[in-house]
């Protein structure tokens, strides 16, 4: 199978990748930010066992450059087979709400690029005739909350989007699904209480809606 990872280099990501790989018989596309630490995680999934792993680097704070990419990934691949959005960034509300180019960037990069990449993903998968699209939001995006709502509010119009991409391809060989995390100890949660973040909490407890 052909496998696009967005956001390859969170912690979530690269242990989905991980999984994939030891299977010894997927080809991936890595995009993210960073190209060293993209090729850190190329070399481990070449050691799992991956078949091929190209690596693309994407700004995700520009649209432009997120329509580009992605167009380009689908022509260069022809055939997507899984596409997984798994990047973004966990807003510091504070700062969101005086500063509004911050706000303007995290809402790009947590919601509109999911937006964007996901309507041409399924696009692509609308003429092929299948495909898989797994969309990572968060239970955040279910109420807005004080202390988080910049960062909720994006979450919730990803999971609003996908629901709706997923019921107008009812019936159709095209599967969408949107997992919601809560609190995962991660990379990204490192810098909260660990109060706020449930003991080792295992990647297959996240909620999963729809397939």
């Amino acid at each position: 199978m052909h496998i696009v990872l967005y956001g390859a280099t969170s912690a979530i990501a690269h242990e989905i990748a991980k999984s994939y790989a030891k299977e010894k018989c997927h080809s991936f596309i890595l995009v993210g930010r960073n190209e060293q630490r993209l090729q850190s995680c190329k070399l481990e999934l070449i050691a799992l066992g991956a078949v091929t792993v190209t690596t693309v680097t994407m700004d995700v704070t520009n649209s432009d450059s997120i329509l580009n990419t992605t167009k380009n990934i689908i022509e260069t691949s022809k055939s997507i087979d899984i596409a997984i959005l798994a990047h973004g960034s966990l807003s510091n509300q504070d700062l969101a709400s005086i500063d509004m180019n911050y706000l303007q960037s995290e809402f790009t990069i947590n919601a509109v690029s999911f937006l964007l990449i996901s309507q041409l993903i399924v696009n692509h998968f609308t003429l092929i005739g299948k495909g898989i699209l797994i969309g990572l939001s968060s239970v955040a995006g279910e109420r807005g909350r004080k202390g988080n709502y910049a960062y909720g509010s994006a979450k919730s119009a990803v999971t609003t989007f996908l629901s709706g991409l997923r019921h107008r391809n009812t019936n159709k060989d095209i599967h969408i699904m949107t997992i919601k995390p809560g609190f995962v100890s991660t990379p990204m949660t490192a810098h909260l209480p660990q109060s706020q973040i449930s003991d080792s909490i295992p990647y297959p407890s996240i909620i999963s809606v729809g397939v």
